[in-house]
């Protein structure tokens, strides 16, 4: 985001933004909403991960979970005196952001490093380099890439390791020689299309024997619109592409579709629901799909969400902006959608969808109006609330507010559950001139400041993954206490160049008033709807986190420091130093020696490193570098 002409992303001096914040806070009242619990919902059926780690989210649902036990609260050791040790620390021979997770299979550990993509092959038994691949990739989509470099990770099956390079293209690769099998090209970047998102490989149920390889388009800050494509795994040939905004062909609307809410049907409102009279508007759309994808065998249904809308000035798109924002469950065979949730009608406040949507199965049914839900789908919004749908109907059937304080969010007080809809927090002395009605408390304008918006732009919750244990039905995730001051800034449309058009300012929220507190690990109960514990983060975690049946949370935190927490209190019971902060998910294998294993990537770029107001993202390190770190630390236990 640094850098756009058309857009400005501040993030320091915090404190005085902060300051300024809690002074515009004094005497706001909010009032939220009353929230249904499921108190009558069982535990979960999911399974995690064991010898290997094969996917982002280890699972094809993304629970990042793993069964194993040997590393556990009782073995770890304690804070003075730990038992787990660093067993390796591979260079990866590329600085900057080291996003999402590395892959184990067998004796090999897999990385996709930022920016030039390399694919790296690891010795488990050795800790040397077995291989590396690095693909051909056309330079140009390093300029036109929004917001760091990053690559989410690779997939296996069948011998191959998949992943996509930054520049439209997706590689396979023999997992045994490091021989590139196939690679398909999927867009140009020069139109401003990029691919740093992770792929995910997906059984064909139209095919038996065969698998899909899922991938999703990076960039919607460039004009493009958003789209996700289906490749076959043996070949890589192109099955189907389903864009996000566009006429319902173009999105693979059919008879199928069947969404719950009223809100969310008619015809090609990924064209009508942009409110300029030519209809061009979809056209550069945004709302694209770089987060992290989930899959259900059961019933065959790819889980994601969108990026906002394009462009981030919102009043050069009036109306709903469909389908940015949003969540889709589509047959992962077909394509076709079967329902759509626009979480955040004519996002405002870069809100998004794109954070992970976990699939879980129920042993005891939520009962609702419409009957009994086993199948539900629990997604954290940047917006602040926590949706857990059914999710073969796409129906809300709670949403509440998972901040630390309900101040945590001042731009909505509730979802209606019937409608779908937020409802806005209103202003009592701001009123419409047509209407004299009250007009939404924190609605952002071109060029007026819209002040103390909570949460801000970084969300509540971002795209970091959360971990979800089945053994303690607990979500585990990382959270932001940050609100925001925004302004929309005319932006202008230039093909293949930035649309964005905002200026925001990033301050503490008020979770914690008079401490710097700048987020949290949280471990929230879904059934419960509530917390089951919270510890605060002065400088918060801007990576994924890892649960395992041992009871332990993994996470690595913007100072450095890599931890474990007990999963039923929250007490930390390790803590150990990187040379470099980390944003990757840890994740969790059997070693060699066919005991359980914990690594972790190391290395930041400009966007996390900006975070550190007071040091350097890594030792030695400008702040304003894009380079460090680059590195993936295997951790095991000594007696």
């Amino acid at each position: 985001m640094s850098g756009f002409k058309n857009q400005r992303l501040q993030a320091s001096p915090l404190i005085v933004a902060a300051q300024s914040l809690n002074r515009l806070r004094m005497g706001l009242t909010l009032v939220l909403g009353i929230f249904p619990l499921l108190a009558n919902a069982g535990v979960t059926t999911n399974l995690g991960t064991t010898a290997n780690w094969t996917s982002h989210g280890g699972t094809l649902d993304g629970t990042h979970y793993s069964e194993l036990t040997d590393i556990s609260r009782s073995t770890i050791g304690t804070l003075a005196a730990p038992k787990l040790v660093e067993e390796f620390a591979f260079q990866t021979g590329v600085n900057g952001s080291h996003m999402g997770a590395p892959l184990v299979v067998g004796t090999t550990l897999y990385v996709v490093t930022p920016y030039p993509n390399n694919l790296v092959a690891y010795d488990l038994t050795t800790g040397l380099t077995k291989w590396t691949f690095a693909p051909s990739i056309r330079s140009y989509a390093f300029g036109v890439n929004c917001c760091d470099t990053v690559n989410r990770g690779p997939a296996y099956a069948n011998n191959l390791i998949v992943f996509n390079t930054l520049d439209d293209t997706t590689v396979a690769v023999n997992a045994t020689t490091g021989a590139q099998v196939w690679r398909t090209t999927l867009d140009d970047p020069k139109t401003g299309v990029t691919t740093n998102g992770a792929t995910l490989i997906v059984p064909n149920k139209a095919i038996p024997g065969k698998s899909l390889v899922i991938v999703g388009s990076s960039s919607g800050e460039m004009a493009v619109r958003g789209w996700v494509k289906a490749l076959d795994l043996d070949t890589g040939a192109l099955q189907w592409t389903a864009y996000t905004t566009g006429s319902d062909v173009d999105v693979k609307i059919t008879a199928s579709y069947n969404p719950f809410y009223a809100k969310d049907k008619g015809t090609d409102q990924g064209i009508l629901s942009w409110g300029d009279a030519a209809n061009t508007k979809w056209q550069q759309g945004g709302s694209s799909v770089w987060g992290y994808i989930t899959y259900d065998d059961a019933t065959d249904l790819l889980f994601y969400g969108t990026s906002q809308p394009g462009v981030w000035n919102a009043d050069q798109r009036p109306g709903d902006n469909k389908w940015g924002a949003s969540l889709f469950a589509r047959k992962a065979s077909t394509g076709e959608a079967q329902w759509i949730y626009q979480v955040t009608p004519h996002d405002q406040w870069d809100f998004d969808a794109i954070a992970e949507s976990t699939p879980l199965d129920l042993t005891t049914p939520i009962v609702t109006a419409s009957g009994n839900h086993t199948q539900v789908l629990v997604h954290f919004n940047k917006n602040g609330f926590v949706y857990t749908f059914d999710r073969v109907t796409g129906e809300i059937l709670s949403a509440p507010n998972f901040g630390v304080v309900p101040a945590s969010i001042n731009w909505a007080d509730r979802i209606d559950l019937t409608t779908g809809f937020p409802v806005l927090a209103l202003d009592p002395l701001n009123l419409d001139p047509t209407t004299g009605l009250p007009l939404p408390l924190k609605a952002t304008h071109q060029g007026v400041t819209t002040n103390n918006v909570c949460p801000s732009a970084m969300g509540m919750k971002g795209w970091e993954p959360s971990a979800y244990s089945s053994k303690n039905s607990l979500f585990y995730l990382a959270t932001f206490n940050l609100c925001m001051n925004y302004q929309g800034l005319q932006a202008e449309y230039i093909a293949g160049a930035p649309y964005m058009g905002s200026d925001l300012t990033v301050g503490l929220g008020p979770g914690y008033p008079g401490s710097f507190v700048m987020g949290e690990m949280v471990a929230w109960d879904f059934i419960k709807g509530q917390r089951a514990w919270a510890q605060p983060e002065p400088l918060p975690a801007y990576a994924g986190v890892l649960a395992t049946a041992g009871d332990l949370v993994f996470y690595g935190t913007l100072d450095n420091q890599f931890k474990a927490r007990d999963a039923l209190t929250g007490e930390l019971l390790f803590t150990t130093s990187l040379e470099c902060s980390t944003v990757g998910s840890p994740i969790s294998f059997t070693g060699p020696d066919g005991k359980q294993r914990i690594a972790v990537f190391s290395g930041v770029g400009w966007l996390a490193g900006g975070f550190t107001m007071t040091q350097s993202a890594c030792p030695g390190k400008s702040r304003s570098t894009t380079n460090g770190g680059g590195r993936v630390h295997v951790y095991k236990l000594v007696p």
